[in-house]
């Protein structure tokens, strides 16, 4: 079948999805015989080939073999599988699911007489492994028959495992849990180091719950986000024109992000303002980790922007420092912080507490973690933690294990409410799989997920960002305290 006709392709994209609704009628079990290790699924089941259409009779249709990476996408089910936390689909659910995936970008279906010669396939000599749904060649059916009617609109076939894994990976419900592609992994790779080549500010998703749109949550001090005037609570619409509002955080970041030197436009929607663009010259942005200073009356103020590689020894650092210089109070500042590796998160706590469970994690394992290293700030030093709703992950252990032990008092907005642990794995062909492994909780077993930590004193932040309300009433709660 040709489409020639914006009717036709409409009927196309109908069937398909009533085929899906008509065939999601049988769950069997998707078995195991993967094998993870190393952090790196590995190790080839025994395939066996399947035969889908034969719709390669026409001469201008291209014919190509099955992608090298698709075995990603198997890997990838076994990973979900054997480590996410909650129900995961099963059997034939998995390849309804994956035909899932290939259609979410299709808005239109334009005819083939328009496409380029390339970009008209049909993939053959598939090869399947043996536990796979015994209905998987219905995917390669369908991905050929879009391949020769949408091809315009259908991805090059050594990125139809991304589109296909992450359409079973919607059926979780975890925006969390994502199969990234070698490009954007490489850029989350990046962002568990301290430093970038980028505008330099914390973003975070406009639309939580689909974990879409991009949003300023911390443009850093003296960075090209902060130069050219982005402020907090600015929405990105759009990257050098393109819509931003419906990707993922992770594909918006990518846009964003780009070399030293090289100039980014940025739309940007502020409150009730009228959109605006900004153009950016990015940079290498060294993140500052720490930021510290003395206030009057020998309060420390020290800021973490994030819970990288040397944050916890950056941290130490900082406040061992602050109390030779007499510091007798602290203002530790966790706003805007968006997380981080969970090691550091327990030992950055335990910095303030010297014994006990620091955050209790469930899921295929059940674990207390407990406090660890030395104990830096002395029992006796009064502690305010200011927090807002850019504080979440690690930044909500920390917090909600201090808050718990009465050892510090949390100033500020309701925080984020990310209350679950996400594994990280490399896979060969450079792509990662982030999977949600496991929910913590506070050591009162306080649920965070979807909620947040309320903080003892709420306190707004200043509407035009001109005064810091949240840091002078941390001041005035710690003078007090030092002054009983």
């Amino acid at each position: 079948m040709t489409p020639s006709t914006s009717n036709t392709n409409k009927y196309l994209l109908i069937t398909l999805i009533a085929l899906l609704s008509l065939l999601i009628v049988s769950s069997g079990c998707f078995a195991s015989g993967f094998v993870v290790g190393n952090n790196i699924a590995s190790k080839k089941k025994a395939a066996r080939p399947i035969s889908p259409n034969d719709t390669t009779s026409d001469d201008h249709i291209k014919s190509i073999p099955q992608p090298d990476d698709f075995d990603t996408f198997w890997k990838t089910m076994q990973l979900v599988q054997d480590n996410y936390d909650g129900d995961v689909p099963q059997g034939r659910i998995i390849t309804f699911a994956a035909i899932e995936g290939l259609l979410t970008n299709i808005e239109s279906c334009n005819t083939n007489a328009d496409a380029s010669p390339d970009k008209i396939i049909q993939i053959t000599g598939i090869k399947t492994p043996d536990d796979a749904p015994d209905n998987f060649d219905f995917f390669w059916r369908t991905a050929n028959q879009l391949y020769r009617d949408c091809p315009n609109a259908m991805p090059e076939p050594d990125e139809l495992v991304y589109q296909a894994a992450n359409g079973v990976i919607k059926r979780l419900g975890d925006r969390f849990t994502l199969l990234l592609d070698p490009k954007v992994a490489d850029d989350f790779r990046i962002d568990m180091e301290s430093s970038l080549e980028g505008i330099g500010a914390v973003v975070q998703p406009t639309d939580m719950d689909k974990g879409t749109g991009v949003k300023i949550v911390n443009p850093f001090e003296n960075s090209p986000a902060a130069k050219a005037g982005l402020k907090e609570g600015d929405e990105i619409l759009a990257v050098d024109g393109t819509d931003v509002t419906k990707m993922t955080i992770d594909e918006a970041v990518h846009l964003i992000r780009g070399p030293a030197g090289s100039q980014v436009s940025l739309t940007i929607k502020r409150d009730a303002q009228e959109p605006f663009d900004v153009t950016i010259t990015r940079a290498k942005v060294e993140i500052p980790v720490i930021e510290s200073k003395m206030l009057d009356n020998n309060i420390f103020y020290v800021k973490l922007n994030e819970f990288s590689a040397p944050s916890a020894d950056k941290l130490e650092a900082a406040l061992k420092q602050g109390q030779k210089e007499g510091a007798k109070a602290i203002i530790f500042d966790l706003r805007g912080n968006p997380g981080g590796r969970l090691d550091k998160a327990i030992r950055i706590a335990s910095m303030f507490i010297k014994d006990g469970v620091i955050v209790k994690e469930t899921g295929k394992r059940n674990i207390s973690h407990m406090a660890e290293g030395e104990l830096v700030v002395p029992a006796d030093t009064p502690v305010a933690v200011l927090v807002n709703g850019g504080s979440a992950s690690s930044s909500e252990i920390v917090a909600g294990a201090l808050q718990d032990y009465g050892r510090a008092i949390l100033i500020g907005e309701q925080t984020f409410g990310k209350g679950s642990v996400q594994t990280l794995f490399d896979l060969p062909d450079g792509s990662m799989l982030r999977v949600t492994s496991a929910h913590w909780f506070t050591p009162k077993e306080r649920g965070i997920n979807g909620q947040g930590l309320q903080p003892d004193m709420i306190v707004s932040s200043s509407v035009d960002g001109k005064e810091d309300l949240q840091l002078d009433a941390a001041v005035q709660y710690l003078q007090k305290q030092l002054n009983k």
